[in-house]
């Protein structure tokens, strides 16, 4: 694969990516991070300490540390996701920021004996998702359910409100505001 290949009736043909998403890079001034996406002719790299930089795929000062994903079926991924999104046909605001791919979540114990526990920062994201969606499916089976009495319904909702308000604590994950959860407003 050539890095400078080029589609027929580009102008200006940037460079194919030569690393997959997912790729963990070095940097020779920003240290080491991992690819998130590509935009024409650059990478986007989260950073150690959340630092996000766009970095041309011409750039000669990236040294892979751990090659991961293939850079064709990458591309192919993120132009199909971009125009279904376009068309509302996927929920792109379900993304993760990019500040925090490649991030772990540390549980500290609060005894010195028992040993912490590392979770990577994605698969707890995408069971916070996970929970917000069968909140939403809950709420509308109560919304239609035939049975259940107006103010029964009504009571319900409260619980499932006040449990997206708890949930509100991690949207600093999410990379779109569209895709956080919102609560009442108050403070329980």
């Amino acid at each position: 694969m050539a890095s400078d290949a080029t589609t027929p009736g580009d102008a200006e043909a940037k460079p194919r990516p030569r690393f997959g998403i997912g790729s963990i890079v070095k940097h020779l001034q920003f240290g080491a991070g991992r690819i998130v996406a590509y935009e024409p002719g650059q990478y986007v790299i989260a950073f150690r300490g959340g630092d996000t930089r766009r970095v041309a795929t011409s750039y000669d000062g990236l040294e892979v540390e751990e090659r991961r994903g293939d850079p064709e079926t990458d591309r192919i991924r993120q132009a199909v996701r971009d125009v279904l999104g376009d068309h509302g046909w996927i929920d792109v605001e379900v993304e993760m920021a990019p500040r925090w791919s490649g991030g772990t979540l540390r549980l500290i114990p609060g005894k010195p004996d028992v040993q912490a526990k590392d979770v990577p920062i994605e698969a707890f994201f995408k069971k916070i998702v996970g929970i917000r969606d069968r909140l939403r499916v809950l709420e509308q089976k109560i919304n239609a359910h035939a049975a259940l009495a107006p103010e029964d319904k009504l009571e319900l909702q409260g619980y499932i409100t006040r449990c997206y308000g708890s949930l509100t604590t991690f949207n600093m994950l999410f990379a779109a505001e569209g895709g956080r959860m919102q609560g009442t407003g108050e403070r329980d």
